[in-house]
């Protein structure tokens, strides 16, 4: 039998003020907590479908901030001329890239390049002419094209994407094969530096792991530039020193901390690099980390390059502007040199990486090495992871130091 309460004659428990006072204190309590609650559940969901991100990002390489609409034209004419070739049975070796680089004009920055194709006769080049124009055709009124030489042996065309000339392409009819086989050729030589290293410690230690030899260029003065740099080392791997420098637009356009900037006095440019160098220690050369404002100060770049031939280092020029002076004074001063061919991610996704390997490869075979910069994204890493063996199969991969000395 339940027992009942006691209540009033009103048929209401009685209470007492003291009753009363707990009652509300429990309520508030109570509410306080579902407030609470609540907001730690909301903030946990929000966490959860948000993205992580790190707390401080990596200052990007100047080549990311250029315009995305010629880029992404840039990158249908790519995907048009790849499939023309691959459907009619071009092979990789007849397909050289002649010239491979960037181009600034009015504000802007895009890629130029220019592609010369080996096919065995008219025939064959008129019929590879027909689909590749008739598919540049079909991309849109944005992308024109108009024939630069007339097709006696050879016939070339440019192709300009929002008024921008960013293609040659020339068709050459190959001369019949010598009778004897000629004389085995020594593979090309590629090197592939990993730029931006020292904001995530996972991706050091996955490309150092990689099973080709990349050279790991560490950022100073970042959360993880020693740990990144242990990377290298644990895996036998070449480590540069990734030395930050004064873009043009800066200070909109950050390089990061202990950049050298063009208005610093040549012995505050010396103690920055002699800082830097002591922190990443064991660098065996450098190369710039933006800079398209510092590395066309010929006195300023000089200091760099004394600091360097000190230490007996090399140095490779990432050609972040036209107007670099880096790599000429480099080689004037002693300190061995070398200029960035192909950047591989300025698009960081799996199919325009696969294309910018082409060129890598495209330059090295017409011109004997190649040197492309890449960045620590998840994309650049399944392409390489992807392309290792296709790399050691066709290519000699070595660090940029080994190339240095080969291309002065």
């Amino acid at each position: 039998m339940t027992k009942k309460r006691k209540t009033t004659r009103k048929g209401v428990r009685k209470k007492s003020g003291k009753g009363i006072k707990a009652s509300a204190t429990r309520w508030l309590v109570a509410g306080a907590f579902l407030v609470f609650g609540s907001g730690l559940a909301l903030l946990l969901f929000y966490r959860a479908k948000a993205p992580s991100s790190p707390a401080i990002r990596p200052a990007y390489e100047e080549v990311h901030s250029r315009p995305r609409a010629i880029q992404e034209e840039i990158g249908r004419i790519d995907r048009a001329i790849y499939e023309v070739l691959y459907q009619s049975g071009v092979y990789e070796d007849d397909i050289l890239f002649t010239d491979v680089g960037h181009r600034y004009a009015g504000g802007d920055a895009w890629d130029f390049t220019e592609i010369t194709i080996q096919v065995p006769d008219r025939d064959a080049r008129d019929g590879v002419e027909r689909s590749l124009l008739a598919e540049l055709d079909r991309l849109g009124p944005e992308i024109q094209w108009w024939r630069e030489a007339e097709p006696t042996r050879d016939s070339v065309f440019r192709v300009i994407a929002r008024e921008r000339f960013t293609h040659r392409i020339r068709f050459v009819v190959r001369k019949p094969l010598p009778a004897q086989p000629p004389k085995k050729k020594d593979k090309p030589r590629v090197a592939i530096i990993v730029d931006d290293l020292g904001y995530d410690r996972g991706m050091a230690g996955a490309f150092a792991s990689l099973e080709i030899p990349v050279s790991l260029a560490v950022l100073p003065m970042a959360p993880y530039t020693d740990a990144a740099a242990g990377e290298a080392g644990r895996h036998g791997r070449e480590l540069m020193l990734h030395l930050p420098m004064e873009p043009k637009g800066y200070p909109e356009l950050d390089p990061g901390p202990g950049a050298l900037l063009k208005d610093m006095e040549a012995e505050e440019i010396r103690r920055l690099v002699m800082k830097h160098l002591n922190q990443v220690s064991g660098a065996r050369g450098a190369n710039n980390h933006m800079g398209s404002a510092f590395t066309e100060q010929t006195d300023k770049v000089a200091v760099v390059m004394d600091e360097l031939r000190k230490r007996s280092l090399f140095f490779v020029d990432s050609k972040t502007t036209a107007h670099s002076v880096a790599h000429r004074l480099a080689c004037r001063k002693g300190v061995p040199s070398v200029c960035r061919d192909v950047f591989l991610d300025n698009e960081p996704t799996e199919s325009a990486i696969g294309i910018q390997m082409e060129r890598l490869i495209g330059v090295a075979r017409h011109r004997g090495v190649a040197v492309g910069i890449a960045h620590p994204f998840p994309g650049t890493l399944k392409t390489l992871r992807k392309e290792s063996a296709r790399l050691k199969r066709e290519v000699e991969v070595v660090t940029a130091g080994d190339i240095v000395g080969q291309r002065r």
